[in-house]
């Protein structure tokens, strides 16, 4: 059970609890001018929830009232039996890695260090939490099937809910909560088998992994790609054949030290060559001219044509022309021969240039020849990279579609080997969900007769098995309002607590605020808290309850139980003065 709440801070109104029922009153003013600009702290209900659960290990984000520079330097203390020994755990807000335990000498199983500033013994949340799920609910951490155990954390937070989210569902306490969490927790309440439950889930999420996988395939998130086996094998089949074509490249490809070079002198070995050529058209062009001309001459002229010009240049010219024939024929003579030796030479010339340009042509052109030989059987370096790098590219390709098609494969084949793996799941767990009839008649048997006590009508509560697992459900006949929603939650809550009775290891205690009330029928409110306090004597346990002043049924209540509820109250804290909430300031 809780003993207390304390804290190092006087401003703090200490909480002393007892056993069986507890109340924690709240008064509210409606009256007050400042009512809607209350703070989040107003009276301190929530609150306190809040520090039950920070000395409990919770968690502390950005967002937790104990970041609050208003409670910088506060520690809260809770006092409570573990394992029959009162401990008292103390954690600050300034430093909330830190749980402090007392008495040392009985917290052997706690792997305490010593703080020496404090002088006292402390361990980590994490280190805290696992202790607290053996010690609390009989679960060790070192069991097999790591995966299917639930945290202290998770159970707890159905003992001890926390805001309105806590009681919107039964079988969760919290809306995000996963569905592995709620499987394996309410498993474990109702007796059933968590590892059945962890596996169940596995399965599923194996399942929506496959569905995200095939989607994000679908729209491109993950790549341009197709999961279409037989397009895949095409693919691979295709780029196969390019990767064996490039290998077989390489491996004929014979790389020449001075390819570059020789490619150079194979360009300038053209040109020259193309130069010479050029030379050689024009030189048989001439030397062509020159015997044609040498094939013309003349090297006598007749005498009669020259007695002929002569009379015409008599007529023409009269004694001028005086010169005599012999003279000219003579010179005519002379003047041919010149000319006849003159083209003698230059074609001479021009056969002799004409034979060395041919030479030097076929000399070029053999020598280019022996050069175009090595560029046809050897390559350039930097062709053989280029083609290396197309090889390792297709390379990738290839084992980029290969690896998609194992992927389509497998998610096919995954598929399956899900469906076997499911059906054989489905039979052990038929067959063990069938030897635990008796646990789960008890919990139904618990639920109904819990709410035949605040409802005409009793409510049901199924425990099924379906092939995605445990299925888990309550219902109330003729429920559709929130209040009734709220009172599944608290008969559930009330069922868990049964069960955990039988348990040689379970919290002796549940805690509930105001919030499981909001909207309840003021009958079906006294109902429950007369159920509350009716259990928490015939199982010895510890029920506190969080309550507005305002929502108090007391014209529903019996004169005995009137008396019990005003004589379970254990703290008043009010919302009317700056210093009446239970941390005794306002922020």
């Amino acid at each position: 059970m809780i003993h207390s709440i304390k804290s190092n801070n006087k401003n703090f109104k200490p909480v002393i609890f007892h056993n069986g029922f507890n109340v924690i009153l709240a008064s509210r003013n409606h009256n007050n001018e400042n009512e809607e600009k209350r703070t989040r702290n107003g009276a301190g209900k929530t609150t306190l929830i809040e520090i039950i659960h920070f000395c409990l290990g919770a968690k502390v984000d950005s967002n937790s009232v104990f970041k609050n520079d208003n409670l910088k330097g506060w520690s809260f203390k809770l006092e409570l039996d573990i394992d029959d020994v009162v401990y008292t755990i103390e954690r600050f807000t300034d430093n909330p890695n830190k749980l402090y335990i007392a008495p040392y000498s009985n917290s052997s199983c706690f792997d305490c260090k010593y703080d020496k500033i404090k002088k006292q013994y402390y361990v980590s949340p994490n280190s805290f939490n696992k202790v607290m799920l053996k010690e609390f609910y009989g679960i060790s951490t070192d069991d097999n099937f790591q995966d299917c155990i639930p945290s202290f954390r998770e159970l707890i937070s159905y003992t001890i809910r926390r805001n309105i989210d806590g009681y919107r569902k039964a079988f969760e306490y919290y809306p995000k909560q996963k569905a592995s969490s709620v499987q394996i927790c309410n498993s474990y309440f109702l007796n059933l088998s968590m590892n059945y439950a962890g596996q169940f889930q596995k399965i599923k999420e194996r399942k929506k992994g496959i569905e995200d996988y095939k989607k994000a395939a679908k729209t491109g998130v993950i790549g341009d790609f197709s999961l279409n086996i037989g397009e895949l094998s095409t693919e691979v089949i295709t780029r196969q054949k390019d990767v064996d074509s490039l290998k077989k490249q390489l491996d004929k490809f014979q790389v020449h030290p001075q390819y570059e070079e020789i490619s150079k002198e194979v360009n300038s070995l053209t040109d020259e060559i193309h130069t010479l050529t050029n030379t050689l058209v024009l030189r048989e062009q001439l030397l062509e001219r020159y015997e044609k001309n040498y094939e013309q001459e003349k090297p006598e002229l007749p005498i009669e044509e020259i007695k002929q010009i002569y009379d015409e240049a008599g007529v023409l010219f009269k004694d001028s022309i005086i010169v005599p024939l012999s003279e000219v024929i003579e010179f005519h003579k002379s003047l041919v021969e010149n000319r006849e030796e003159y083209l003698r030479n230059e074609i001479s010339y021009l056969h002799k240039e004409i034979f060395e340009i041919k030479s030097k042509i076929e000399s070029l052109s053999n020598r280019r020849s022996e050069k175009m030989l090595i560029l046809k059987t050897h390559g350039a370096l930097a062709e053989y990279i280029l083609i290396q790098d197309r090889y390792a590219e297709s390379k990738q390709l290839l084992e980029d579609a290969k690896k998609r098609l194992e992927s389509a494969e497998y998610i096919e084949d995954s598929k399956s080997r899900l469906k076997i793996e499911n059906q054989e799941l489905l039979l052990k767990s038929r067959q063990d969900y069938n030897e635990r009839m008796r646990v789960r008649e008890k919990a139904v048997s618990l639920f109904k007769s819990n709410t035949e006590y605040l409802y005409p009508e009793s409510g049901t509560l199924t425990i099924d098995l379906k092939e995605t697992g445990y299925s888990f459900g309550v219902e109330i006949k003729n429920a559709r309002s929130q209040g009734v929603n709220y009172m599944k939650v608290f008969c559930y809550d009330i069922v868990l607590t049964e069960l955990g009775h039988d348990r040689e290891q379970y919290p002796d205690f549940l805690i509930h605020d105001s919030t499981i009330f909001d909207g309840v029928d003021e009958r079906q409110v006294a109902r429950a808290l007369m159920l509350a306090q009716q259990k928490s004597i015939d199982l010895g346990i510890q029920y506190i309850c969080l309550l507005n002043s305002d929502m108090i049924p007391y014209q529903e209540f019996d004169d005995e139980f009137k008396l019990q509820f005003d004589n379970s109250v254990v703290l008043q804290i009010s919302d009317d003065q700056e210093n009446g909430g239970l941390l005794g300031i306002r922020f």
